[in-house]
């Protein structure tokens, strides 16, 4: 269930698509792109 604090930890306003990743995400798969 979303409660007010995870909703605004997870949220992805700040991104134009909702597939568009942040820093953090990038980095996590960085490591798996040739």
């Amino acid at each position: 269930m979303w409660t007010d604090t995870t909703r605004a930890q997870y949220a992805r306003a700040q991104l134009t698509l909702p597939s568009d990743l942040n820093d953090a995400e990038w980095a996590v798969l960085e490591p798996f792109l040739p």
